[in-house]
């Protein structure tokens, strides 16, 4: 069963990552930093990276509230970290045992040193489509529909195209090809591809949420008519929608976090709704913000633009709103009878 953490851990938590980020939530960024990996044994000493791996491990045990809060934070930053992945895959490697490289791969991960990306891996078993955190990486970790995850350790075994992938500009994705001999098949996954789908979901909520702030105080700032135009009601109307509206999605997400390790149904049907409301329901409200802050909004030294196209990117590295849309209705028995 995940284990809650208390309040003021998670508070604790909050405030360690922020410090080590430099977040400031006053301003908003002109340029996004690609370059992460130097910096990255700092959050590992906070331990972020184990949230999810048992602690004889080395790991917290299975803190996937502390993991989704350390995911909006990043989305928040607009970090360059494939966190999602790298903490998917060790809560999946993490459930192998007396298994040399996965231990020496999993340690490397929990210190900051190693990563590992993790993606989803095509029908025909080679190609994986949008993999976050390439090139770089040490490992992959690609699950395939139908039969569970593989994982491959030799960088010789697939190649890199990062063409396609410049949406997103604060993170680093590509497609990759593998050698399907190079790899191999995990027999206990755990429920890593829902977690990496929630932390996703999470990283979006973290978007928005950032989003929204800075909105709000420029409504404030901004002069109208001689007054702020957060004093005009079809504004005020507007931004308190997507208050409630984030304020959803993230009760959503909390609560997939609270049922990991519960009955694998619940789960499945929460992480997909979490998954789902966030991939459908961020982008729509970051679009909406952007058209809200006018004319200054749009221009790319603002930087509201950088958690639109991460929000749009987040939900296409979760396999889109489709995706969760049918394992809904797969849940739900409503594609039985097709």
């Amino acid at each position: 069963m995940s284990t809650t953490t208390a309040p003021d851990e998670l508070h604790q938590l909050r405030e360690a990552v922020r410090g080590t980020l430099g977040t400031d939530r006053q301003d908003l960024p002109s340029a996004v930093a690609t370059e992460w990996r130097l910096a990255w044994p700092a959050m590992a000493e906070l331990g972020v990276p184990g949230l999810c791996v048992p602690e004889p491990l080395g790991g917290f045990g299975l803190r996937v509230d502390a993991a989704v809060m350390t995911a909006m934070e990043l989305g928040a930053a607009l970090h360059a970290s494939p966190y999602a992945g790298l903490t998917a895959s060790a809560h999946a490697l993490a459930q192998i045992t007396d298994d040399p490289v996965v231990d020496e791969l999993l340690g490397g991960i929990l210190a900051g040193e190693r990563v590992c990306a993790f993606g989803h891996l095509g029908a025909d078993g080679r190609l994986a489509r949008l993999v976050d955190g390439l090139p770089g990486s040490d490992a992959l970790l690609l699950e395939q529909p139908g039969n569970g995850l593989v994982l491959f350790v030799d960088p010789s075994s697939w190649t890199v195209d990062t063409a396609p992938h410049h949406f997103d500009v604060s993170r680093t994705c590509a497609d990759v090809t593998v050698d399907a001999r190079g790899g191999h098949r995990l027999t206990a996954p755990g429920h890593a591809v829902a977690l990496y789908e929630l932390l996703l979901a999470a990283d979006a909520v973290g978007c928005a949420r950032r989003m929204l702030d800075r909105a709000v105080t420029y409504a404030g700032q901004r002069q109208a008519f001689g007054r702020p135009i957060g004093a005009f009601q079809a504004v005020q109307h507007r931004l308190a929608d997507h208050a409630v509206r984030v304020r959803g999605m993230t009760l959503v997400v909390r609560e997939a976090a609270r049922l990991f390790g519960a009955d694998p149904v619940r789960l499945r049907r929460a992480a997909a709704s979490a998954s789902l409301s966030a991939s459908s329901g961020a982008p729509l409200i970051l679009h909406d913000l952007l058209q809200l802050t006018g004319a200054i909004g749009f221009t790319w030294e603002y930087g509201l633009h950088f958690y639109d196209r991460r929000a749009h990117q987040d939900a296409r590295l979760a396999a889109n709103p489709r995706a969760a849309r049918r394992s809904l209705a797969d849940l739900e028995g409503w594609t039985h009878a097709r």
